[in-house]
């Protein structure tokens, strides 16, 4: 199965990690199509939704959208991903932009245990791999992991302006968060945690929500269970 985390660290399979045999072999249903063409007028700062919350059962599986949309804004050519210049002409976009993308997947980050980056950078909480992560695109992962260096540290989540900041800085910003609920799940009752408290999960869901909104060019992807117990 398709494993984004592992896909973001350069590992897995061809079929999944390689833009060009991604999208060879996916077929673009209607509601991805529609997904891919939102994402485009949106990180070409042409319109398109903000924010994007895939259910589970969104167009064949979350997880493979998600992909697809990593892939795309990969910085590889539209010309060599099969299906891609169909889904530029109605979107009416011109070009792929290329995004730095940031990939959270709740599985795969420890919320009780700080995280050693190779740069020496001490990483506690979402936001504060979300800064690093955007910054390393470009190569400044210090200067962005310092806007929220504070509210890493102390398990708080960082006000919608200083992501607004963020975002605008690394623009066009592509940010996948899987398995949220996952990750959350186990700070239920504990205030110890490097990563935050449960409730703090929230507000920060609330300030990342609204910065992607006023923030230029970024685009904020999240997968929601389908179950109302999950949510």
């Amino acid at each position: 199965a398709a494993d984004l985390d592992q896909v973001h660290r350069g590992e897995g399979s061809s079929e999944y990690s390689d833009p060009k045999e991604f999208f060879r072999r996916t077929f673009i249903t209607e509601g991805l199509r529609y997904l891919l063409r939102t994402a485009l007028l949106r990180l070409s700062g042409q319109g398109g939704d903000p924010v994007i919350e895939l259910q589970t059962n969104f167009g064949g599986g979350k997880t493979h959208s998600m992909l697809a949309l990593y892939h795309l804004f990969s910085g590889a050519s539209a010309a060599e991903l099969a299906g891609v210049d169909a889904t530029l002409q109605a979107a009416g976009v011109s070009k792929v932009p290329k995004a730095n993308r940031a990939v959270l997947v709740g599985t795969a980050i420890p919320p009780g245990q700080v995280m050693r980056k190779p740069d020496g950078t001490k990483v506690h909480t979402l936001w504060g791999e979300l800064a690093w992560q955007l910054g390393s695109a470009v190569g400044k992962a210090k200067e962005a992991y310092a806007l929220v260096a504070q509210a890493d540290a102390n398990g708080t989540s960082p006000g919608s302006q200083v992501l607004i900041e963020l975002f605008n800085r690394h623009a066009p910003c592509l940010i996948l968060i899987d398995e949220w609920v996952a990750y959350a799940r186990q700070l239920y009752n504990k205030y110890d945690l490097p990563a935050g408290s449960f409730e703090t999960q929230f507000t920060f869901a609330q300030a990342v929500s609204e910065a992607a909104k006023n923030a230029k060019q970024t685009l904020l992807v999240v997968s929601i269970p389908a179950s109302d117990i999950e949510k």
